[in-house]
């Protein structure tokens, strides 16, 4: 039996996190992990009379991804991991009874969204703008050492808070310790 399209769509969507985690681990680029991800779904719809059931969808993108992400990385002249590693994080992630990368996102995603405002935006200065912390103190009319330990604080609380709600229980976000 031939999957539908639109059923192919949904699963990689649900497996979104998984495969471009895949691709991104390899490339190193959030933005070619997102393009090699939307191209595997293209190419599974062009291939979607070779899949049988769910998981067989899953293991395909994922291995399409871990394929595509070594070519561009090899292509950007980037040391790729050994492909025992590979081996170990396709097959951890191809379990789809395993949503724990699923579970986990979700719980940071609700955790960021209890930190301080200027917490998040410590974050998003050194993650999404990619500064460095020598750069964010600057900005911040602060000591480096000083953003190095927020920094760690706000790693501890969410490390606490996500570990917390993947166990069910409601865990407190440590808020920013003004320097």
């Amino acid at each position: 039996m031939t999957l539908e399209p639109d059923v192919i769509v949904q699963i990689l969507l649900r497996e979104r996190l998984r495969v471009a985690a895949l691709a991104a681990t390899v490339t190193r680029d959030v933005h070619a992990a997102d393009d090699i991800f939307q191209q595997v779904v293209l190419a599974a719809l062009e291939s979607r009379a070779q899949f049988r059931d769910v998981d067989h969808v899953l293991a395909w993108a994922l291995r399409a991804a871990r394929h595509r992400a070594v070519d561009f990385a090899r292509s950007r002249r980037l040391h790729s991991l050994p492909d025992n590693v590979l081996d170990l994080l396709e097959a951890r992630w191809s379990d789809s009874k395993d949503v724990t990368v699923t579970d986990r996102s979700e719980a940071l995603h609700r955790c960021l969204g209890k930190l301080t405002a200027s917490a998040q935006e410590l974050l998003r200065m050194r993650y999404a703008e990619g500064l460095t912390a020598v750069t964010v103190a600057k900005r911040l009319k602060r000591s480096a050492d000083a953003v190095y330990q927020n920094l760690s604080r706000i790693h501890r609380s969410l490390r606490e808070c996500v570990e917390g709600e993947l166990g069910g229980r409601e865990a407190p976000v440590t808020r920013e310790v003004p320097s």
